[in-house]
């Protein structure tokens, strides 16, 4: 069973996976904006949890979320764009310097944060 203090954790971990990092490049940055359109369709879900504690409205929604009728369909949904967003930061070329490696890191930790909200919402989701 689920406790508050899933809750508590999640929303510690939120604004990390979501916020717009200060990058030291230019390259980084660019890449940060394209993968926006991930950031947004995940950020949805994900700040409701934040916000109300659950993601019902996604499971209403059948228009923007044809797909997602239980939390099985959220975890596979969420888990392939999260995926996306993984396979997109690691495509870069080898990151040249210390401010290419620390732009990385942040893209790779913020990856790594999505992962660790998104099973968070299936804990508090299905009640386990």
């Amino acid at each position: 069973m689920h406790t508050s203090a899933d809750i508590e954790e999640y929303r510690k971990l939120f604004w990390d996976a979501f916020h717009r990092p200060k990058f030291k490049t230019t390259k980084y940055s660019g890449m940060w904006e394209e993968l926006e359109r991930i950031n947004d369709v995940l950020a949805g879900p994900f700040f409701s949890m934040y916000e109300n504690g659950h993601i019902q409205y996604v499971f209403d929604d059948n228009e923007r979320f044809p797909k997602v009728n239980s939390v099985e369909d959220f975890k596979i949904w969420a888990t392939y764009l999260i995926n996306v967003y993984h396979d997109e930061v690691e495509s870069m070329d080898k990151p040249e310097g210390e401010d290419e490696k620390y732009d990385l890191h942040v893209l790779r930790f913020q990856t790594e944060t999505k992962t660790k909200l998104m099973a968070l919402i299936i804990k508090v989701v299905s009640g386990q």
